[in-house]
C-alpha cells in the first residue's frame, strides 16, 4: 500500500497533516511531506505555528516505524512550542494508540 500526504495551511495558524494510506517500513519517510520532521518543523517555525493536526481519517494502519516517527517529532516539536494532534484514527488505530499509551504523550482527537 501507497501512502499520500497533503499538508494545509488553516485560517486559524494551525496546519493540517493528512496522511493517506499506511505508514510502515516502506513508505514511513514519506510522512512528513516533506524530506524529514526536522523540514516540516522549519517550516512550521518559520510560519509561527502552534499546533499541527494529523488527519488520519483517511490512514489504515501504523507499524513501530511509523509510530516511532511520531514519537520523535512529538520531542522535536514540543521544544519549539508546537502541539501535535493525532485526528480521526479509526478504531485499529485508536486502539493501538492506547495499547501503546499514546493517548498520554499526544492530544487525540476522535469524531464520535
Amino acid at each position: 500500500m501507497q501512502l499520500a500526504t497533503e499538508l494545509i495551511r488553516n485560517d486559524d495558524g494551525t496546519w493540517t497533516l493528512k496522511l493517506i494510506g499506511t505508514v510502515d517500513s516502506d513508505t514511513h519517510r514519506l510522512m512528513w511531506f516533506a524530506e524529514d520532521s526536522a523540514a516540516l518543523l522549519k517550516k512550521l517555525v518559520e510560519a509561527k505555528a502552534k499546533k499541527l493536526l494529523i488527519d488520519l481519517t483517511l490512514a489504515e494502519r501504523f507499524d513501530s516505524h511509523g509510530l516511532r516517527l511520531l514519537l520523535n517529532a512529538q520531542k522535536e516539536f514540543s521544544q519549539q512550542n508546537i502541539q501535535i494532534v493525532l485526528k480521526s484514527p479509526n478504531s485499529h488505530l485508536k486502539r493501538l494508540f492506547q495499547i501503546m499509551q499514546f493517548d498520554r504523550v499526544f492530544v487525540v482527537e476522535f469524531d464520535d
